[in-house]
């Protein structure tokens, strides 16, 4: 920092360089049954004469106490995801059945890629990420992101491949195991966060998921709950960077 200083004026002299993450908020992904569904994205500055190709993750979110559904809950949380380069979009989603939850999943994650170029994501790098309800959607997503049926897009003129998925204290992995029995042979890397307070064990759906994928993992967090800050400890995301890392790596 360098002063000038002229009577009562002091002249300061700072970098300009972008030093903050950037926020798109309110983003209409689709129109759904006259309802604008929407999301907001979250991009790590774009340094002067760059051209950044970030990756993406995508926050799939839990309903909170009331039932109501709050993606900004981890706003705060995700946005350090920034820090280390990567995107991070925060989707709502419709609350009328679990197939329509995944389509809009499947149609938010679409409308990214479509804009890769206007906000800078990487459109071949791309995961989801998800707490409670949204992770189970996440699986459901993975599993189904082929499957016409699950989808309100045309499957192969706009085919899906997700990277990976953080599943952070899924509500009903009993479900997700059965789901695995007609999922595709072929799966990307899963990251299992299980919370211990919450009396909900993933150890069957880890089994299930490593059959399919070996490159599955699972953490237990002994005294957390779903909403716990112990997912985003410097340590845990660590973790976190570690997995999505491997996950986008060169194949």
């Amino acid at each position: 920092m360098s002063v000038i200083s002229s009577k009562n004026l002091l002249e300061l002299t700072e970098p300009t360089t972008p030093r903050y993450p950037k926020i798109y908020s309110d983003l209409v992904y689709a129109t759904k049954e006259h309802q604008s569904l929407t999301l907001t994205l979250m991009t790590p500055p774009v340094l002067p004469n760059t051209k950044p190709h970030f990756p993406l993750i995508v926050w799939v979110p839990d309903l909170d106490e009331t039932g109501t559904l709050r993606p900004d809950a981890r706003f705060a949380q995700l946005l350090t995801l920034t820090t280390r380069g990567y995107a991070v979009a925060l989707v709502s989603y419709r609350l009328d059945d679990q197939t329509q939850m995944v389509k809009d999943i499947h149609s938010a994650t679409r409308f990214l890629l479509d804009h890769s170029f206007k906000y800078h994501l990487d459109p071949y790098r791309y995961l989801l990420f998800g707490q409670g309800q949204g992770a189970d959607l996440s699986a459901l997503s993975i599993f189904n992101q082929g499957q016409q049926s699950f989808n309100d897009e045309d499957v192969r003129r706009s085919p899906l491949r997700y990277q990976g998925a953080i599943l952070l204290a899924p509500r009903t992995p009993d479900q997700l195991v059965t789901a695995t029995t007609t999922a595709p042979k072929k799966l990307p890397p899963f990251l299992l966060l299980e919370a211990k307070q919450e009396n909900v064990s993933l150890a069957e759906l880890a089994d299930a998921l490593t059959s399919l994928q070996p490159k599955t993992a699972r953490y237990c967090f002994n005294e957390a709950t779903r909403t716990s800050d112990a997912f985003f400890t410097p340590y845990s995301l660590d973790l976190l960077f570690d997995f999505i890392s491997a996950s986008f790596a060169k194949k």
